[in-house]
């Protein structure tokens, strides 16, 4: 009778495998967003991004369990690294609304504030363009993947939500306070997804400090007109016939 083959073990020990085969888990999610933000989830091939991560083909199922799963684990690992990044401003701002007694004034200065920092992130030079290509490729064609980059960005939007229901006296699960919110995001958003055109026009090179400056003191202006004074809010009625009758 055989004997059961001996369990392999790691010449440099458990740990350093471990480390070996986290970074191969890494390196394989990494060429992955690169991947698949290019060419999609159809079009990607896994062979193309087991030869750039310089791993082996059955590593993806081993690690993800499919190419579905390196597809999720990408977008997890886009979101919760954007989200980090909004952690600092979501959390200042969401102190900021535990405060009592807060004038509509001052709940505005800490709103702009919130989205000014929001900017200033949105246009920094540090992030990745694939991690944009792939959330706006989420954007125009949703697939589960959506779900997970939209539940690392519901902190942002929360907070967003309940500093425009305060500042127009709405609520804010209202459809009209949430479109407002996600009107004043794609303020941000244009000077990233846009970016080309924005340059071209401005005639800039790239958004240095005082292109920044000058995008920022605009959203500053933008805000403060936005919200110059607390609106009284009257929910949508249905319309009625010339009867009286729906």
């Amino acid at each position: 009778m055989a004997k059961p083959a001996a369990k392999t073990k790691c010449p440099a020990g458990r740990s350093a495998c471990q480390d070996r085969s986290e970074r191969t888990r890494q390196r394989l999610i990494e060429v992955a967003v690169e991947v698949f933000s290019e060419l999609g989830y159809e079009a990607a091939s896994t062979r193309a991004i087991v030869e750039q991560a310089q791993a082996n083909l059955v590593s993806i199922s081993y690690y993800f369990g499919s190419k579905l799963g390196l597809y999720h684990a990408a977008a997890e690992y886009i979101g919760s690294h954007i989200a980090e990044r909004f952690r600092p401003a979501c959390e200042r701002a969401g102190q900021a609304l535990q405060i009592e007694g807060m004038t509509h004034r001052q709940t505005l200065d800490k709103f702009t504030d919130f989205i000014v920092e929001f900017a200033e992130i949105m246009l920094g030079s540090d992030t990745p363009r694939s991690w944009g290509q792939f959330i706006y490729r989420e954007q125009f064609d949703p697939s589960g993947a959506f779900e997970i980059l939209h539940a690392k960005f519901l902190p942002l939007l929360e907070t967003g939500f309940e500093y425009v229901a305060r500042l127009t006296r709405r609520p804010a699960e209202a459809p009209e306070t949430r479109i407002q919110f996600m009107a004043i995001l794609a303020m941000v958003k244009f000077t990233r997804v846009d970016r080309a055109s924005v340059l071209r026009n401005m005639g800039w090179k790239s958004f240095g400090k005082e292109e920044t400056r000058i995008v920022t003191e605009m959203l500053r202006r933008d805000m403060q007109a936005l919200f110059a004074g607390p609106p009284s809010y009257h929910p949508t009625k249905p319309k009625t016939g010339l009867a009286g009758t729906p």
